[in-house]
Formats: C-alpha cells, structure tokens, sequence
C-alpha cells in the first residue's frame, strides 16, 4: 500500500467515526430540545400506557442518576475522572476497533453519546432525559438518545473486539 493510500484509508476510518458522531450528537441535540420545548420538567405522555413514556426529566447524577443529590463541586472530579478514562479507553481501542466498519460505527455512537451527554452537562449542570421504561413494577431509569447510542456502540464494540483478532506486533529486520 503506497503512503497516500494509506493516508486515504486512515481519513475514511476517521470520517466514518467522525460522521457517526455527529449524526447522535444532532439526534440527540435535537431530540432534547424538542422534549424541551414539548413538556415542561415532569411532564410527559405515555406512549404505550404501563410500558413506554416520553418524559422531560434531569439527570444531576451519573450513569442510571448515581450520585445524583451529590453537590455539584462533588460531581466535578468524577465526571472529568470518567471522561478522561473513556478518552483513554477509545484511543487505546482504536487500532483494533477502527479495521472494520462495525467497529468505526460503535466508536462514533460512543463518542457521539458522550458528546451529546457532555453538552447538557455544560449548558446545565445536569442531562436532560426523556425516554421511560416500565415492566409491570420495575422501572428503568429514565435515558436518552445519547445513553442508548453509548450502549449500542458498547455492545457492537464488544461483539467487534471479540471478533477481530488483534495484530501481532511488527518484529524489526
């Protein structure tokens, strides 16, 4: 493989991730600020009664609302702890994750998650979700778009990296 193909292959790799990213991040952006202008906080519709509700809700906590009635000086160090460690955790990830297709889509709707997620949590201090889930008694925690796309793109990244056998490291002649 010549040196410009190469470069073409690495900016196709980073464009799908990059253009996966933005597609969550503008459905999520976009799915907030409609649940916003729709319904005031606490209020919402169910969909299909007992089972699914469309809710405006926030989220001070972190995943599934922990830490939630945590101050927000409290807050601070883990948020910025987790973020460093996903940063971390999908660099060290992307040499194997990014040689198939499937692998560059669960990048993307990981970091197009986190982003969306991020945004809230500089506009407001907390994330604003909407999506409810109820199983007879059980209730799942409120989510949103950005939550399902980091767990899609985690599941699809785990199936990848089960899937794709790593590189041997490159020996010197």
């Amino acid at each position: 493989m010549t040196a410009a193909a190469g470069t073409r292959a690495a900016l196709a790799r980073h464009a799908a991730v990059a253009g996966t990213a933005a597609v969550v991040l503008a459905v999520d952006v976009a799915s907030k600020r409609w649940i916003e202008a729709a319904y005031g906080l606490g209020e919402g519709v169910w969909l299909v009664e007992g089972v699914f509700k469309i809710v405006h809700v926030r989220n001070p906590g972190v995943a599934f609302g922990m830490f939630g009635t945590l101050a927000w000086r409290y807050r601070v160090p883990f948020f910025l702890l987790t973020l460093a460690a996903a940063a971390w955790l999908l660099a060290h990830l992307w040499g194997q994750a990014s040689r198939t297709l499937a692998g560059r889509l669960a990048l993307g709707m990981i970091a197009g998650g986190a982003v969306g997620n991020l945004v809230d949590r500089f506009r407001y201090g907390e994330v604003v979700d909407f999506l409810d889930v109820w199983i007879g008694r059980f209730h799942w925690p409120t989510f949103n778009a950005a939550d399902s796309a980091i767990c899609v793109g985690t599941g699809l990244l785990m199936l990848v990296l089960w899937r794709v056998p790593e590189e041997a490291p490159s020996t010197p002649s």
